[in-house]
């Protein structure tokens, strides 16, 4: 949540965001009148990217801010259509824990998106939680509502509880996010390791280390909005390109800078008035700074981005399928590539 008592109007958040234009200056007037509750003209250009969380220097969560502020507004997306997503991704009832082994996958719903990311020796012998009973529901803060998320942590984690696993794999990012960063901020305890892909796939990778062969590649890595919450896991990522021999391209658009996908805005939003064309902008910084393929964690943000990618003539892959093709194996070309 936010808190005030750490928040000086530094205007780090809003000066450097990618989407709303405002210097530093502008930008600690302009949150201090959203923190006195006085009307702002500029929450409807946030895409809920959650970078100035990460970018406050001060750790006041000012993303947080913001969303109460839309939330209390309800009309940052249609109410019919917000409705028809809640009742697309809601739980159904009769929940009956299956029988898995520690540690467990899990791929809330994204497995359908890229069914072959998952695959492959990496990830044999793991049994796989997904479906809606595992929705993490941190779709709901990019439709500008926290209240579905939260309301939604404790069944959550009560059917985690049930397993009786001590680890599970978190192959959603924004799953990871919420069981590392929203749940303690809520005061609440995990009953099991929450591991994040990355994590797994390191120690996967040591482990089997003369397997190895070392790819000899140039990437650019697609940032997902919810490791804003959790940037200390990206020391996992670069070690896993290390291992693999890639090279992650030092490029603008990365890390704390990185773009949005865009898959926010797609279907639903129209956003970022500063950067109509920031998912090129995106593209062709990687293409400027030598990469010859994108990297992905999250499987929505390489939907969003395919096109793109196709067009500026650059291979994609998660990075589960980079790690794959060191060890030999086939991809078996499930994965899209460009052209």
């Amino acid at each position: 949540m936010f808190d005030p008592a750490k928040c000086d109007f530094c205007g780090e958040c809003l000066g450097r965001c990618a989407y709303i234009d405002f210097d530093r200056e502008e930008g600690g007037r302009q949150f201090e009148k959203l923190v006195k509750g006085e009307p702002v003209d500029w929450l409807r250009k946030c895409i809920t990217c959650f970078a100035c969380n990460e970018l406050c220097p001060q750790d006041a969560r000012p993303f947080d801010l913001i969303l109460q502020r839309m939330e209390a507004l309800g009309d940052y997306v249609d109410p019919n259509l917000f409705a028809a997503i809640k009742g697309k991704f809601t739980a159904p009832e009769g929940f009956t824990p299956p029988k898995v082994k520690s540690p467990v996958l899990s791929v809330c719903t994204i497995e359908p998106i890229a069914p072959w990311a998952f695959k492959g020796s990496l990830f044999a012998g793991l049994d796989v939680l997904k479906g809606r009973f595992w929705f993490c529901n941190v779709l709901f803060p990019h439709l500008g509502n926290e209240t579905v998320m939260i309301e939604g942590v404790k069944p959550l984690l009560d059917r985690y509880a049930a397993l009786g696993v001590d680890e599970v794999i978190f192959a959603h990012d924004d799953c990871y996010a919420l069981m590392a960063d929203w749940v303690p901020r809520l005061g609440l305890k995990l009953p099991f390791k929450a591991t994040h892909l990355f994590e797994f796939l390191a120690r996967s990778l040591k482990a089997r280390r003369a397997e190895i062969r070392p790819l000899g590649m140039k990437v650019a890595y697609q940032r997902p909005c919810a490791s804003r919450g959790t940037p200390d896991k990206e020391a996992f990522l670069d070690e896993i390109f290390a291992l693999i021999g890639v090279e992650r391209v030092a490029r603008k658009y990365d890390r704390e800078e990185a773009l949005c996908c865009g898959q926010a805005m797609k279907g639903f939003m129209q956003r970022g008035e500063k950067y109509p064309g920031y998912q090129t902008l995106n593209i062709e910084d990687a293409k400027a700074h030598g990469a010859s393929a994108m990297a992905f964690l999250c499987p929505m943000c390489l939907d969003a981005l395919k096109k793109t990618c196709r067009e500026a003539g650059l291979e994609m892959y998660m990075v589960s399928d980079l790690c794959r093709l060191a060890l030999g194996e086939d991809l078996q070309r499930e994965a899209p590539k460009a052209g």
